[in-house]
């Protein structure tokens, strides 16, 4: 099987439960403090790896950040070309949680931001033509990971978040498969966010479809489910299974890794000579297992501990 390099994220999240939110002047006692392991690259590392899909994961921790690495080479990712930068911190969020379950979250990326040029072509060259990258846009140097991976016959798929006035800048229509949200969506169509309707969002897909006609286009829609644009197909529509949220943090990464397993599925039937109806057919019903797999990990509290393996989300799409 082709393997997965993703460049992303790795972020320590230190979660304070506090009476209310910090005021100008105050210093304000916590009744609660955690630690939680995060950051959106490190989330779709572990989807990838829970997926069943060989995986690298390359980015930068300082001292401070190797239980992250850990983490993620206990969860069978090879942790090889994650760097670490002693005299630097790990990228880092501060959290407030008040009682009404809202919060208000400081961030710092540290590390993440170190990623050079000349770092992304050191992590690449040990792959080939077909294995695929992921990237989000965590991290420094993503205009630097497509284009390399481009030139390097890779296949590459961008998840635009968070998104910032870069996103659309970057060589899209190139991709070989984009992987986003309404939010992200209406960006990059330059649309204002409003409250849409299901034939609406669908419309909103097929007009993304019509400036990027070669990229396969994966538009989540939060409780409505995932619209799905393939080339050479009309948008579907895959609907979100029904669950009981507990919390939703991580969800699109959990679908994100599993989506990159469907998407792998259809292409090597594509290096294969297999009919583009087949291939369509086979990532539609991979897409089905992404879809189960974010509905099961809003389930349990957490982001990369509450993902499912792919046993688990095999065994609840046969119950159905």
């Amino acid at each position: 099987m082709s393997r997965v390099l993703n460049i992303g994220s790795l972020n320590i999240d230190y979660v304070y439960q506090v009476p209310h939110f910090l005021r100008g002047g105050e210093t304000l006692a916590a009744y609660r403090r955690a630690v939680h392991i995060g950051g959106k690259g490190l989330n779709q590392s572990v989807a990838l790896a829970r997926a069943g899909l060989k995986v690298s994961h390359a980015g930068m921790v300082g001292a401070d950040g190797g239980f992250l690495k850990a983490f993620l080479a206990n969860e069978g990712v090879d942790t090889s070309l994650v760097k670490v930068l002693e005299n630097e911190p790990s990228g880092h969020t501060f959290i407030q949680v008040i009682p009404e379950a809202e919060n208000a979250i400081l961030y710092y990326p540290g590390t993440n931001v170190r990623l050079t040029r000349s770092f992304v072509k050191e992590v690449i060259e040990g792959f080939c033509q077909g294995d695929a990258l992921l990237v989000q846009n965590e991290t420094s140097a993503v205009r630097d990971a497509i284009e390399l991976g481009l030139e390097k016959g890779m296949r590459v798929i961008l998840n635009p978040s968070p998104f910032d006035r870069q996103a659309p800048l970057y060589p899209l229509n190139r991709l070989s498969a984009l992987v986003l949200n309404e939010t992200e969506a209406e960006g990059l169509l330059a649309m204002e966010k409003a409250e849409k309707t299901l034939e609406e969002q669908l419309a909103m897909v097929e007009e993304l479809g019509r400036r990027y006609p070669d990229t396969v286009l994966l538009v989540t829609l939060g409780s409505r489910g995932v619209a799905v644009k393939q080339p050479g197909f009309a948008v579907e529509h895959l609907p979100a299974f029904r669950v009981h949220a507990v919390d939703t943090t991580g969800a699109g990464d959990t679908f994100t890794g599993y989506a990159v397993r469907a998407l792998m599925r259809a292409w090597k039937l594509e290096e294969q000579g297999i009919a583009a109806e087949r291939r369509h057919a086979v990532l539609m019903e991979g897409l089905k297992f992404a879809a189960m797999a974010a509905a099961m990990s809003v389930t349990k509290a957490g982001s990369a501990e509450s993902i499912p393996t792919f046993d688990d989300v095999d065994t609840a799409i046969l119950s159905l």
